[in-house]
Parts: C-alpha cells; structure tokens; sequence
C-alpha cells in the first residue's frame, strides 16, 4: 500500500487556525475568545495511522514524522501540509528511531543490532544520502540535532561482552562523516533527548542504574553541555524521570515531560533558565484513567506564544507568562488515537 508516495485526498476547503488529526478523520477549528468552533471534518485516506508525536518537526510550512505501522508492519515517512495533504514513503530501514530538519534536508536513523544507517532525505521524501555506522558496540540515536554545518548525535553505546553501556554525543558533518565523539559519562544512567539553545546542549537523565525492586534508578538532572568549552554541568529538578525536552527560545524556557509511569498526573515542568526556576503544569484528571488502560501523554507543540498539550478529549492552552492553563474541552468529537495537532495560525 505504501510502496510507493502516497497522499491523502482529504484536502481542506475552508480556512481554519487548528486541525486534530486521528485515527479517522482530520477535523478543523477555528480558534475565538479561548474557545473552538468546528470548521469541517476531512476523512483520512492515507491509512489511518498514527504519527510520532516526540519527533514532529517542522520545515517550509510542511511537517516531518513518521508513522506507526500499517498491517504489513511497514514505518512510513510522513509529510504534512498545512493543506492537510499527506504524503507517505515507506522509511529506509523500515524505521526512523531518531529525525530532524535543517531547513533543507530530513534526516532519519535506524538502528540495528550489528550497525546504525543514517538517510537524508530531501523536501519531498526523496532519499539523498545513506551511510551505516558499524562499532563493536551497539548503538541507540537517542536525539539528532542539526547545527550550522553539523549533526549531533546523543546515542548510547552498549559493549555487546559485558553489556556496559556509555553515553555518547557524536558529532558528523551532514554526508554522516564522524568528526568527534565525546563520552558524557555517567555509565549507568540513560541521556534520552536533548535541545539545544545559545551554544548549549540540555539534556535529560531520565534514570540512573537500577533500584532493589529492579526498576529504573530515580533521576532528576538535566546535563548542559557547553559546545565551545565543553564543560558539562546539571540543573536539578523538582520531579524526577524526565524524558522528552523541548526549548521555548523567546521565554528562555526549558518544557519537560515526566514518565508518567514513574510521576503521576502526567507532569511537565517548565524551567526558566534566567531565573532558574520552575513551574509545573499538571494533568490530575487522567490519573484514574492512567490506572485503568495507558493511554498516550499529550502531544505537544508552541504556537504564537502559548504551550498545546492534547489529549484525545481535551486541548489545553498553556499561557508560560502567567502559568495560566486554559481548557477545552474535545469530548464531542469523540477523538480516537489524536496524535499530530497542526497550527495555521
């Protein structure tokens, strides 16, 4: 089905501030006074799945993902206009365990037991570039972060004799030629995801070694790695597990998901590097559910200012100046497996 590039024929008519893509449908809104009024709900025909909401960028008014697995367990590319087309190419390596823009070029990885493949892909999902990276060890691409002329890879090493692991951010030109590689330390804890803001990387520690009931060590630290002196220093934070980072440049804010597994409420925090302080943003209403059937945490994204965090019968719209949440309320649209949320503001 998706051998080829695929688009969706579901094309918006009308204008609109926000659309919720499902499982189903692409319904669309028109944001007023804090509140949504329905525009038009386009039926999707590009296979009805999912998108990864933790690496969903954004490049030239179109956004870059993947998808989940269709029935024949294939990974797609994913990219979407803000026409609401979707265009669909069976990913390289049949997965893309880490991706990011440049402005130019997407960029994937795929991991496997022996070797890591990195692609390029240009604007239209056309591969450019594939090279595989071969070490004794086993290599997992955390987070890959574009930088001028650069990639920076967070990965995780493990030894395949004594199943040591280590932290490493590895430095490659854009044609995946490995310039550095630098050993983070803290071999037994795991780096997950890291931004990058004013010549600094931030990245998470979202567990350290094991605890005596053999679940994953409490960890509350964010590393900041210096690019230009390569000093390496941590912020502490309140909550532990943290695991998905993003950066709010404007604010000079760090936005921070918790493992919802390990911090109830599905927990956020926001952490203002000028003040070195933080506020939390809290979803108590989804804690019964949590215990009953996991359901996802929110997809997230910035738009104008705000924080979006969706679930799949709630939007809320964060204000970062006043701390300020704003609710509203989906429940009847009866969302089924929300998992991308598209601004045309």
């Amino acid at each position: 089905m998706l051998g080829g590039c695929q688009k969706t024929t579901a094309l918006k008519t009308e204008e609109y501030d926000l659309a919720i893509i499902d499982s189903k449908n692409i319904t669309t809104f028109l944001e007023k006074d804090n509140k949504l009024e329905k525009v038009e709900q386009l039926k999707r025909t590009d296979g009805n799945l999912n998108f990864w909401r933790n690496n969903f960028w954004t490049m030239d008014n179109h956004y870059y993902t993947k998808t989940s697995e269709n029935p024949k367990l294939d990974v797609s590319l994913a990219k979407i206009g803000r026409n609401l087309a979707i265009d669909l190419v069976k990913a390289e390596g049949n997965d893309a365990y880490t991706s990011n823009v440049d402005g130019e070029f997407f960029y994937t990885t795929a991991c496997f037991s022996d070797r890591t493949e990195f692609y390029k892909y240009d604007k239209n999902l056309k591969l450019q570039l594939k090279k595989e990276l071969r070490k004794k060890e086993s290599i997992l691409t955390n987070q890959l972060i574009p930088l001028g002329d650069y990639l920076y890879i967070l990965c995780g090493y493990t030894n395949p004799d004594d199943g040591s692991s280590k932290n490493m951010l590895v430095k490659m030109t854009k044609e995946f030629e490995v310039i550095e590689e630098t050993d983070l330390g803290d071999e037994t804890s795991a780096y997950m995801r890291m931004v990058h803001f004013q010549n600094k990387l931030y990245i998470t520690e979202a567990n350290t070694g094991m605890s005596a009931t053999g679940e994953p060590g409490e960890a509350n630290r964010v590393l900041v790695y210096d690019l230009a002196t390569k000093n390496q220093a941590y912020l502490t934070l309140t909550y532990p597990y943290p695991m998905e980072i993003y950066v709010d440049e404007p604010n000079e804010n760090l936005i921070i998901r918790h493992y919802e597994l390990y911090v109830k409420s599905y927990t956020w925090t926001v952490y203002n590097l000028k003040n070195q302080s933080e506020s939390f943003i809290h979803f108590p209403e989804y804690e019964k559910l949590e215990q009953e059937k996991h359901i996802n945490p929110p997809f997230f994204t910035q738009d104008s200012g705000y924080y979006y965090f969706m679930f799949d019968d709630q939007l809320t719209k964060y204000d970062p100046k006043t701390n300020t949440p704003i609710k509203l309320d989906l429940s009847d649209y009866d969302f089924e497996d929300t998992s991308a949320l598209i601004m045309n503001k």
